[in-house]
């Protein structure tokens, strides 16, 4: 019976998230083609309660925050670490790992300044003058700048090619190990700081644990545990 009990909770909430997963889906659909549904038509439309649905889908947005402080930005900057430490291991005894480890560090920090979606209607992302001390802010855009440019995409005006009947000569900065040693020091530093204002952006936020995160949660209104089915798109 208990084993029942916790797989029709289950899925109650799998049938919950499968409509807010539906509702976003026709939302961005209609929005493509000048039109749009609020959640409230959607909750008529499909039967369900307004009230709980609206909850589901602010539980759901605050887990994209969660996971994207608590989780993402977290891994994204000890990965951009892990791979400078591994750089300097490796820096004179294999000089052909110089610049795939400066790539991944350099992929793994901008990443987090760039806007990233979420599953409500929302984008996530580090805020550089929340998160970039201002003394380090001069490096921070540099690496920004050469993700954007050099490593992300393939921007010629970047590269500035010149084609010649010997080849091509590319003549842009930032693509070459002796444009990125001397940043060694302060990239280390960068990524030092961010972390340390992470900690407390997530403590000030109440994101240090899900307990702390998902208090106003805890105690749910009974409608919320009422199973509202499967999304009517599905049935079709």
């Amino acid at each position: 019976m208990e084993y029942e009990e916790l797989r029709r909770k289950w899925q109650i909430q799998l049938n919950w998230r499968a409509h807010v997963s539906e509702y976003v889906k026709l939302q961005n659909r209609l929005k493509r083609e000048g039109k749009g549904i609020s959640p409230e038509q959607y909750c008529i439309q499909e039967g369900i309660d307004q009230s709980a649905f609206r909850l589901w889908l602010d539980y759901i947005k605050l887990e994209d925050k969660f996971t994207f402080y608590r989780s993402f930005a977290t891994e994204h900057l000890n990965r951009a670490s892990r791979s400078l430490e591994l750089l300097e291991h490796y820096i004179d005894i294999e000089p052909k790992l110089r610049m795939p480890l400066m790539r991944d560090a350099i992929i793994s920090y901008a990443a987090l300044f760039c806007k990233s979606n979420g599953r409500v209607f929302t984008k996530w992302n580090l805020e550089s003058q929340t998160f970039v001390p201002p003394p380090l802010l001069e490096i921070h855009k540099k690496i920004c700048t050469d993700r954007d440019l050099i490593f992300a995409h393939c921007d010629l005006g970047a590269r500035d090619p010149k084609v010649s009947k010997i080849g091509i000569t590319l003549r842009g900065q930032g693509f070459y190990w002796d444009n990125y040693r001397a940043l060694l020091p302060k990239f280390k530093e960068l990524i030092s700081a961010v972390l340390k204002r992470l900690e407390t952006y997530t403590e000030k936020e109440n994101l240090k644990t899900a307990e702390d995160a998902f208090q106003d949660f805890s105690n749910p209104p009974p409608e919320v545990l009422i199973d509202p089915g499967r999304p009517s798109s599905e049935c079709c």
